[in-house]
């Protein structure tokens, strides 16, 4: 009876028809996770310009001096006309205005690593199965979703500081932005969270639906014949 079985599926499986179908959705599939690898690493290089850019609020026309704010730097102008003077730096952690920017500096900065860290994962689809490598990804892009999540919503609390304040004007505070604006810093890292959450999911389901060379249900039952 098993062996009328295992001559059933074999011949099924060997028809021309199922071959190409079996084919053609190992090659999509494969397409996909290319797709998915290369989306990936623009999200890498997107989350380090979050990272470096003093462009998450800045002053807007309403603004008596001009300036703009970052994660760790800031840029104000001095006077009417003159250069932007720029201080903060994620090494020189006293630069830093707030502990509300440390905060988000450091978030944001182990949401890098943890992209890249998805990036270098590319080399494992070289030493085990494709579906682990993907679930794995998956991980690391859920956890630095989140960190930007949590980091969009911390750094408002550090708009109370006095550099802050000195742009946004005195009405600007914690979660209120006084007379700036959000620039496109802030945005993009909005963007991001989204990106990072459709990445995992896509993962996760590319995951799941990764084809075998043969179906699962022959392979068990060529197994149980030899036993």
């Amino acid at each position: 009876m098993v062996k009328e079985r295992m001559e059933y599926r074999e011949t099924e499986y060997n028809t021309d028809l199922t071959k190409v179908h079996h084919t053609n959705y190992v090659r999509n599939s494969r397409a996909i996770v290319v797709l998915w690898a290369i989306f990936t690493c623009i999200f890498f290089i997107l989350n380090v310009v979050v990272w470096i850019q003093p462009q998450w609020i800045g002053d807007t026309g309403d603004s008596a001096v001009a300036g703009f704010f970052g994660l760790y730097k800031y840029c104000v102008e001095t006077s009417v006309g003159s250069d932007f003077i720029c201080n903060g730096d994620f090494i020189s952690w006293e630069s830093i205005l707030n502990s509300y920017f440390k905060a988000t500096s450091v978030m944001v900065g182990v949401s890098c690593l943890l992209s890249i860290a998805s990036i270098a994962c590319f080399l494992l689809f070289c030493l085990v199965n494709t579906a682990t490598v993907l679930r794995i990804c998956a991980w690391l892009q859920l956890m630095s979703g989140l960190l930007i999540t949590v980091s969009c919503i911390v750094y408002p609390g550090g708009w109370d500081h006095s550099q802050v304040r000195q742009v946004c004007g005195l009405k600007s505070g914690s979660y209120n932005i006084g007379e700036c604006g959000m620039r496109w810093g802030y945005a993009l890292a909005i963007v991001l969270i989204f990106d990072a959450f459709i990445l995992c999911i896509l993962a996760f389901v590319l995951a799941a639906k990764q084809a075998n060379l043969l179906p699962e249900i022959y392979k068990k039952e060529k197994e149980a014949l030899k036993d």
